[in-house]
């Protein structure tokens, strides 16, 4: 038996074993003949059977469900008794139960077909039949793994589950199920980073799509929600530098992200930036830089990252990938972006649902808004690009009035009126919610000071942003 398998039985059944309340979680997925240690798959059995009963389990039950004496040696210098005490010391974190028992699962597969194939390939039989022995077993084996993790249940169940979460919410048991955005009136309107959506934000360049993003990240983690930042194109000066100016303007100090990254900083902002980052270390956020990933390799990183932060009894909510372009697609569609903008939109919206993370995918509009008439993006921008609309369960838009007015003749040429809407407009970002697969769509107005790459509630102006 691998290391691997093994820690894992043993984790999942020490945490089984400490908080028994959670059995739930993995009973209708788990079954005993997953486990490759006949001693966990016998004491596993023995917990379900209780489970089924309505009835708890101790050490006595268990004991007397075995028909063992804790006591009869099971290991050299171990008794059954001591080796179940020892499995509560490394209990799995509970949030992780899931993704143990899908490991369990698939090892119970690769060992179910291994097995065939050997069987299969020592048999001397006539070739096509011992061929169609083995695609038989292999047939059984998807179709086991197909009902252990089915998502199938009736309408009453779905209802029930629905009513119990909405009790436990109001009873102040259970938190709102989205991650804050860390934007009051964007919470209300999207209810937040939800577990399982895709949440794309679109915008041209320069108008703030990654200053949304670590901003935003920020927050959330601050929140005490595990967040993972992927920046695929800037490099880590870059976003190590949003995310102390971004921390120093909440407290109340302006520090620019161009000023952090050149080093021109007096003692005292020097200061300010050290106490930010003392903060920043304290959040829940990893930022991963490596570039041009893979769906596939996205998808292991977020396990991984998903993993990590578990063991520290931190759930990962959000994911935010920066951005779209820099994914990077497979060949099977080489050269026709349309559709390896498709392929990556629907793996991303698939790792969501499987890992249950909201994944927050900054996207580029393309530059044919520039000529039209209103420079607000709409979801028409989208839908040149792949099936990003229909994958997407929540479609923001980024816009920002003085980037435009900036660019205007008026204001170039210096004339008053064009100078004053400018600084009127200086510091509001839009953020248009297109689409919203379960709640309204609407225009929030954010404050945002680009130079120190903070946004913030609408309204806010600079040291008067604090809760």
């Amino acid at each position: 038996m691998d290391d691997i398998s093994l820690t894992i039985e043993q984790e999942l059944l020490g945490r089984l074993l400490d908080t028994p309340e959670v059995l739930p979680v993995v009973a209708n997925t788990l079954e005993p003949r997953h486990f490759q240690e006949e001693a966990h798959a016998r004491l596993f059995q023995a917990m379900l059977k209780r489970h089924a009963a309505s009835t708890s389990f101790t050490f006595s039950t268990l004991a007397a469900d075995l028909n063992t004496d804790w006591r009869a040696p099971l290991i050299e210098g171990l008794s059954y008794g001591q080796y179940v005490a020892r499995l509560m010391t490394s209990p799995a974190p509970t949030m992780m139960l899931k993704a143990y028992a899908a490991d369990l699962r698939s090892q119970w597969a690769i060992r179910t077909i291994t097995g065939a194939a050997g069987r299969v390939s020592s048999d001397q039989g006539i070739p096509t039949d011992r061929l169609q022995m083995l695609m038989q077993e292999i047939d059984e084996v998807r179709a086991a793994l197909v009902e252990s993790t089915t998502t199938r249940e009736t309408a009453g169940e779905t209802g029930a589950s629905v009513v119990e979460r909405v009790n436990a919410i109001r009873m102040g048991e259970l938190a709102t199920v989205g991650a804050s955005t860390g934007f009051r009136e964007l919470d209300r309107l999207t209810l937040g980073y939800r577990p399982g959506e895709l949440v794309v934000v679109g915008a041209r360049p320069g108008i703030g799509k990654t200053t949304f993003g670590s901003s935003s990240g920020r927050q959330s983690a601050a929140a005490g929600n595990g967040v993972a930042f992927f920046s695929l194109e800037l490099a880590k000066d870059a976003i190590g530098a949003r995310l102390l100016a971004d921390q120093a303007f909440d407290k109340g100090q302006r520090l620019t992200h161009s000023a952090i990254r050149d080093g021109h900083l007096s003692d005292a902002q020097f200061e300010h930036m050290m106490a930010a980052e003392a903060e920043v270390a304290r959040l829940p956020m990893d930022c991963d830089y490596a570039a041009r990933l893979t769906v596939p390799e996205l998808s292991a990183r977020v396990s991984a990252t998903k993993k990590r932060m578990a063991r520290s009894g931190i759930p990962l909510r959000v994911v935010f990938i920066d951005y779209l372009k820099q994914v990077r697609a497979s060949d099977r569609y080489r050269g026709q972006r349309h559709y390896e903008v498709g392929e990556i939109t629907a793996g991303l919206h698939e790792i969501a649902k499987r890992e249950e993370v909201c994944i927050v995918l900054l996207a580029q509009l393309n530059r044919g808004i520039e000529a039209e008439s209103n420079k607000r993006p709409d979801l028409h921008h989208l839908r040149e690009s792949g099936d990003i609309e229909a994958d997407a369960d929540v479609v923001l838009f980024l816009y920002r009035p003085a980037y435009y007015l900036r660019r205007t003749k008026e204001f170039q040429e210096g004339a008053p009126d064009a100078l004053a809407e400018v600084e009127r407009f200086e510091t509001k970002l839009e953020v248009i919610v297109a689409k919203n697969r379960n709640g309204e769509t609407g225009i929030v107005d954010l404050f945002c000071d680009i130079g120190a790459s903070a946004v913030r509630n609408g309204g806010t102006r600079y040291g008067e942003h604090r809760q």
